[in-house]
């Protein structure tokens, strides 16, 4: 049984994860424009997002095929609309790009999404088993 009602808490986790995922992206490229080492540097950042996304749907959720589902929506959304904001700004600009490494880069962000949520999802079980145990 989940704290709220399954058809709330799916589509408000993944509007809360998209919106922070892609806000991040904008404002680093903000932030870093011009200076695209300095912006690439920041995936340490942008995957520690994907694990508290996924730690809060857990939370939200408590199904892990859900919270799956919502990180890799969230990398395809970072590795889509994320994506054209940095390129639009500047620092996410990629020369003699092709259809096929869009592709590879698209697959392998969303692939990434899922996976750190789940790793999110098993810190959050982790968490909760400590509490439990913490209340004997």
């Amino acid at each position: 049984m989940t704290p709220w009602p399954l058809s709330v808490a799916f589509p408000l986790t993944l509007l809360g994860g998209i919106v922070l995922v892609v806000g991040f992206d904008a404002a680093a490229a903000w932030l870093t424009r011009g200076a695209v080492k300095r912006y690439r540097r920041l995936w340490p950042a942008q995957f520690a997002l994907y694990v508290l996304i996924g730690f809060v749907a857990m939370l939200t959720t408590l199904d892990l095929r859900l919270v799956e589902a919502i990180g890799a929506l969230c990398g395809l959304a970072a590795s889509t609309v994320g994506w054209y904001i940095t390129w639009r700004i500047g620092p996410g600009r990629v020369e003699k790009s092709s259809p096929v490494s869009i592709a590879v880069v698209v697959g392998s962000m969303t692939a990434f999404g899922l996976g750190l949520a789940g790793a999110g999802a098993l810190a959050f079980n982790l968490v909760a088993r400590i509490l439990m145990n913490a209340h004997r």
